[in-house]
């Protein structure tokens, strides 16, 4: 994930030096990535208030900012530690204002794969048909878009005009070109105002995902954009895009976050302890 621009003062915020320690309560010797997300610590925490992975319990509680630069598994320790001092990571601050950018990927940063599947559709059809946990709620996929990675439609993109709980399905605006297939991949692209989104086990890159129960990120979604060779950086647009096949296409989503849905983020909200 990445900051790119703020709705107050037009230009990011900017990077500083803080402490860091990836894992809550402990000396972290795990791996987080460029990208991920950042949390603080308990306003009580034993050893010490520090930024951590927004990951931790719980998870988005102190929404922060983004981590700038990897932290690998040695070397990391927490405030009061009795034989080394902490470290400091490059971390963007996330306003309250601040938009962020994240990417549906088709991998996480570990290399585990992040897209969707296991549904399918008949060939010129224009109904995708889900597993039985894939839609909660009718009607939050409209306005989101699908775009195959694998089978008889791969590299189409389409729009989806209706999404229903009966049966598990989204309706698309054009029709498939070929079968689809439960082993067939895709993204699954959230419509661009969306309200929760989900995020890989790293918390840098978004997960694609029917199922609007697994998006649990809570955020204020702007506008999602694609990119790809010979296409410049562009919001997706009905009129423009539905029903094109695009070779290798980068996919993206605009917007404001929140945090967690008890405390969210540091510069709105105030958690005072006696």
């Amino acid at each position: 994930m990445q900051v790119v621009r703020d709705l107050a003062g037009g230009q990011k915020p900017g990077t500083l030096s803080l402490f860091y320690n990836g894992t809550y309560n402990a000396d972290s010797v795990t791996k987080r990535y460029k990208g991920s997300l950042v949390k603080v610590m308990d306003w009580d925490a034993a050893a010490g208030i520090q930024l951590t992975w927004a990951g931790t319990t719980v998870a988005m509680e102190g929404m922060f900012g983004v981590l700038e630069e990897e932290q690998g598994i040695t070397g990391n320790y927490q405030l009061n530690s009795t034989t080394y001092g902490a470290r400091t990571r490059k971390v963007t601050p996330i306003l309250a204002s601040s938009i962020v950018r994240a990417e549906y990927a088709r991998k996480d940063p570990a290399g585990t794969a992040i897209t969707e599947s296991t549904s399918t559709g008949s060939a010129a059809g224009t109904t995708i048909t889900g597993t039985t946990t894939d839609i909660d709620v009718d009607d939050k996929m409209i306005g989101g878009w699908v775009y195959f990675l694998s089978g008889d439609n791969d590299g189409y993109l389409h729009y989806i005009t209706d999404s229903t709980n009966s049966g598990e399905t989204m309706t698309i605006a054009t029709a498939l070109t070929g079968a689809l297939v439960s082993a067939d991949t895709f993204l699954c692209i959230a419509p661009p105002m969306t309200n929760f989104l989900a995020v890989d086990d790293h918390y840098v890159n978004l997960k694609s995902t029917m199922d609007d129960g697994a998006r649990t990120l809570p955020v204020l979604g702007l506008m999602t954009y694609i990119d790809a060779v010979g296409m410049s950086f562009q919001p997706l647009m009905r009129n423009k895009h539905d029903g094109l096949k695009i070779k290798n296409a980068r996919f993206y989503h605009e917007f404001l976050l929140g945090g967690s849905a008890t405390l969210g983020n540091v510069f709105r909200d105030v958690r005072v302890v006696a």
